[in-house]
This record gives structure tokens, sequence and C-alpha cells, in this order.
């Protein structure tokens, strides 16, 4: 079976990518001829308004869609860009175009000192860090005197000054900017990104298992965000005319540029446009028919959300997926994404051949992984101690123990998540105790976890193909190969186009093992693979383990399942309340009087 899109699907996306882009050109010319006819300067500050909202949520959609970063540190962006412009033009006469331009390095500097430190932050945590940002800026501005700024007039030059009096211009300024920030949504749609932001998004952990260096990504997805609303807050001050920290810089900016993704959709095309389509106007007509009734609008603004969020919590455009007629082209809008190697994802040839990386001659003795007196404790819990051991090329070893005796952990040091307290962690020629999990899998250690973590947003083929992007320099084949090789060696070619959140325990575990296989890996750890299988399911994953075993491939395999393990590896050490007890050919380990003491207890040793 070929896996990729047939000819006909990949004319079909290539129609679809081209509309993406000549959709929003035919629709900005639309726009301009209908704005022509808009005589009424009310209607046309709600058009510049809307548009204006529009764009700002849909460059917050980047981080907090795309990436799941709920920043509400966006405000900062909009209010730089804001009094960049009154002060370029109040203090050196400089036209607020060329604030525009400098709107993207001051964008980019304010990312990089908002972004640094808090993107290692997750959740909630992130949100109350970046709330700071704009809250420290509005009480700077209020101390520097900018309480109330009026931008100078310049009625003798109002097109370079940026200071006209029909709000039809703002409008098409602010449609331009939407419109680039509507390709570069696109862009991103159709790269590679998309996919490392999906996998930050759902799973930061396992992000970092397939090589993502998640800080990065999300900072320089957090640094384009920031320089666009930069760019926006330039132009919106000038059509506000008077600046003060609270309308700039208020938390209100922030949240409403949130609000306005979450009633569309996060993470979407069309999500930012919809809800803004949808909030402001009504915002717009709530203040001027209630304006007489302070808090009224907001109270009834307030409603309006609980409703939707509490009916609709994945947005509009996910409601609107459920409609028969509309399903198929919100569908469409997701298709296949190419990869470097291929530029339409185009099938490729079948090639007998093994999955695993080309394997090295087995030289007798040489070491991969090597383990130096490692140590770990948390507090008065010594959870490994002091435990050494090395792997040789091509050896399937098992590491098992009964519940609570430091597998997990020493797992968890092995592959970068957690640092040794004390000794050291040799692979190959590197110290991996000093690498972190993304670095450890571009250098061809790859892993399982004990409980699977797919990317239940993605489908099966696009899991295994995240665990191949981040290495495909070095791949010899084309990638998509790779995955397809990957799929086939655990049994999952016929479920390659299934949601991976509905596949059964057995066919997850299968996944990671391959996605940890379309890396390429010069070993394989495996945490816990067996847990939670019935007997045949077991069976299905020990074979294809084997498989790969045979194929040169270097395994690692933690478990408690003492019995089961000595069946499948070829040496296997036992560890017991954090130290190494037992280490030899499986056959003989199961029957050292400490490990029978260990799972059994002395009653059964001296038996």
């Amino acid at each position: 079976m070929t896996l990729t899109i047939d000819s006909k699907r990949a004319a079909v996306g290539g129609n679809k990518r081209k509309w993406d882009v000549l959709g929003p050109l035919v629709g900005f010319v639309v726009f301009l001829a209908a704005l022509s006819f808009v005589q009424d300067r009310y209607l046309a500050r709600l058009i510049a308004l809307v548009i204006f909202w529009g764009a700002l949520a849909t460059t917050w959609n980047w981080i907090g869609g795309f990436a799941g970063q709920l920043s509400l540190g966006h405000a900062a962006f909009v209010g730089l860009g804001a009094y960049l412009g009154y002060i370029l033009e109040n203090e050196f006469g400089i036209p607020p175009w060329f604030a525009l331009i400098g709107a993207i390095p001051l964008g980019a500097v304010a990312a990089i000192v908002i972004g640094a430190p808090t993107l290692r932050l997750t959740g909630v945590f992130f949100s109350l860090a970046t709330v700071v940002f704009p809250i420290t800026l509005q009480l700077l501005f209020t101390y520097w005197g900018f309480q109330e700024a009026l931008i100078p007039p310049r009625p003798d030059h109002p097109t370079l000054h940026m200071q006209w009096t029909d709000p039809r211009a703002y409008a098409v300024i602010f449609a331009a900017l939407l419109l680039l920030y509507w390709l570069g949504t696109v862009a991103l749609m159709r790269s590679q990104w998309r996919y490392y932001l999906a996998a930050i998004r759902q799973d930061h952990i396992a992000a970092e298992s397939v090589g993502i260096d998640i800080w990065r990504v999300k900072l320089i997805t957090f640094i384009m965000s920031g320089c666009a609303a930069c760019m926006l807050g330039v132009v919106y001050a000038q059509m506000l005319f008077v600046l003060t920290p609270d309308t700039v810089l208020g938390v209100n900016v922030s949240l409403q540029a949130m609000v306005l993704s979450l009633v569309g959709g996060i993470g979407r095309l069309f999500g930012p446009i919809l809800g803004t389509l949808i909030v402001v106007p009504i915002t717009q007509a709530l203040e001027a028919r209630f304006e007489s009734y302070p808090g009224l609008p907001q109270l009834v603004y307030g409603l309006m959300l609980i409703v939707v969020i509490v009916a609709i919590p994945d947005g509009v455009i996910s409601g609107l997926q459920q409609l028969p007629w509309l399903a198929r082209f919100f569908r469409s809008r997701s298709g296949p994404i190419p990869v470097s190697h291929s530029p339409a994802f185009s099938p490729a040839p079948v090639i007998e051949t093994s999955v695993a990386p080309k394997p090295q001659p087995r030289v007798p003795g040489e070491v991969v992984l090597r383990v130096d007196t490692v140590r770990k404790a948390y507090g008065g819990v010594v959870a490994v101690n002091d435990v050494s051991f090395s792997v040789t090329r091509g050896e399937f070893l098992g590491i098992v123990g009964p519940n609570g005796a430091g597998k997990t952990t020493l797992f968890d040091l092995l592959t970068g998540f957690q640092r040794p307290g004390t000794g050291t962690i040799h692979l190959k020629a590197g110290i991996a105790s000093k690498m972190p999990p993304y670095q450890l899998a571009r250098v061809g250690l790859r892993r399982t976890f004990q409980v699977p973590r797919p990317f239940p947003s993605l489908n099966v083929y696009e899991n295994v193909l995240l665990g191949a992007l981040l290495v495909q320099d070095r791949l010899s084949v084309p990638i998509e190969q790779v995955v397809e090789r990957a799929l086939e060696a655990v049994g999952l070619t016929e479920r390659a186009d299934s949601p991976a959140g509905l596949l059964t325990p057995s066919q997850i575990r299968l996944l990671e093992v391959a996605r940890a296989l379309a890396g390429q890996p010069d070993m394989l750890l495996l945490d816990e693979p067996l847990a939670g299988l019935d007997p045949s399911e077991m069976q299905e994953l020990i074979v294809v383990l084997q498989k790969l075993h045979q194929d040169g491939l270097t395994i690692v395999m933690v478990d408690h399942a003492i019995a089961i393990v000595s069946k499948i590896v070829e040496r296997m050490i036992v560890l017991d309340n954090g130290k190494l007890i037992a280490d030899g050919p499986a056959d003989e380990v199961t029957r050292f009087p400490r490990v029978v003491e260990a799972y059994l207890g002395s009653r059964w040793r001296d038996a």
C-alpha cells in the first residue's frame, strides 16, 4: 500500500495551496473596491477596528493557538509599537512609516526579553508570567509622563505622517497587514513548523523525545508574533490620535486578542477572523446602545462569551465542522504538508530493506552506552544508587526490577529527562548526562514511554513523520520511505490515515515504536512497553522487537515482568531499591538468589 498521496490528491492539494494564496489576494482587491462605496465615517471606522482586531488576533493565534502558549502579554507589543511611533514623530519629527519598519526589531527584542525566561514555563504559569510585562510598561509610561499623549497634528502632509481624516485609509493599511499575516499563517500551515508546534501544544515531553527544541521553536514563534503585533500598534496609535497607557497596554488588549481566537477557534486559519467578525461588531453595538449604563456592555459581552465557550468550547469553526456541507471544506484546510525531500509529497518507490538505520558492523565489545556510578536522590530517598553498566552495539538488554526499584528514574536519566546527582552517562563519544532530551534524540537515542504519548490530533502517518523530521538531513532515502518502512515494521500501514487518538492501546504502543524508528536511532529505549497489553498483543510487540534486534538495532527494554523479559532479551540487569543487584545472561539472572529474594522474598529464596 502506498501511504503518500496519489497523483489525483496531489493535484487537488496543489490547487488548494494555490488558492490559499490567490484567494486572500482576490479578497483584498474586492475589499478595496467595496470600501470605496462606504461613505459613513462611523461605519468606516468600525471596519478599520474590525480589521485591526482580526489582524491582532491572527498574530496572537501563532503563539497562543498553534503553539498552545496562552500569552496574556500581547498588549506589550501593541503598546511599544504605539509609543515608538509617537516618540519618533513627537521628539524627532520622523514619520510613522519609519516606525512601522522600526517596530520589527523592537518587537523582536521585546519578544526575546519577555519570552526567553517565560517560555520555559508551561500552562497557567506562562500566562501569569506574561501578564506582568504590559502592566510594568503601563506603570513606566505613566511615570515617564505619557498618561495622555497627543500625537502632533500634521495637516499639511497627512499621508506622510499617516494622519488621515478618512478612516478608510486606516482600514486599507490594516487590511494590507492582515493580508500579510494571513499569508504568513498559510505558510506556517504548509510547512514542517506546523508539526513542531502541534507536537509542543499537545505534549512537550513527547515533542522533546522526537528531537524538537521546544524552547527555541516557541521563542521563534513568539518573536514573529511580537513583531507583527508591534507593527499594528504603530498604525493603531495614529488612528486613535490620543494615547493612554490603558488604551494600548491594558490587559484588555491581550484578553480581547485571545478571546477573538477562542471564539473562532484557536490554532485555525479562519479562527481569529471569524471570531472578530462575530465579537467586535457586537461589542461596538452594545457600547453604542448602552453607553449611558456603565458596565452593562461588558456584562452582556461576558455572558455572550460564556455561552459560546460552554456551548462550543473548541470555537465556532468546530461547531461548523459538524455540518455535513461544511465538514469537507474545513477538513481540506489541513492537507498533507510537503517535506524538504519532496515538494508535493509524491509517492516513493517501495524498497525492501530494513527499517533500522544502516547496521554498523558489530564489533565485539564496542560500547555505545556507558553508565558510571550514577546516583539520583530526592531529598532523603535514593532512587538510583551508584549504578554502573554498559551496553554494546547490537545488544538487546533488559532492565528489570520490582515496583519502586528505580527503573523509571534510571530510564529518565538515560534519556535526558532527569540529570544525575553524581556519576556520568556516556553515549558513544559524548557525555549524555549533559545533553537535553532533544539533543539525545537527534544523535541517535530514541525512546518510548511507560504511559504512551502519541499526538492525538495528528494521524498515524504524521506522528511517525515527526520522528524523522529533525534528522532528515542525514537520511539516505526520502523521508516518505523512512516513514513507510517504520509503519510497515510495526504493522500499522493500514492505519496510516487514522487519527492517533482512535488507536487501541496495543496500536498506540506500536505507534510509539514506529515514531522512534523513524528517527533512525542507534539505540532504542523502551519504557515498560508490555504494560497493559493482553497476551496476544504482547506477542505481537515481541515479534516486532525481535525482528528489529535481528536487523542490528541496539535495544534497551525496561520492565518489571522478569519472566517475560528474560525470554526476549540476551542480557538482563536487575535493580532493587535503586541498586544494581544482578547483571548477566537472562536465563542465569532469573536464578540468582538476590533476584529471587527481590521479587518473591527470602522464604522463596530459601526454598
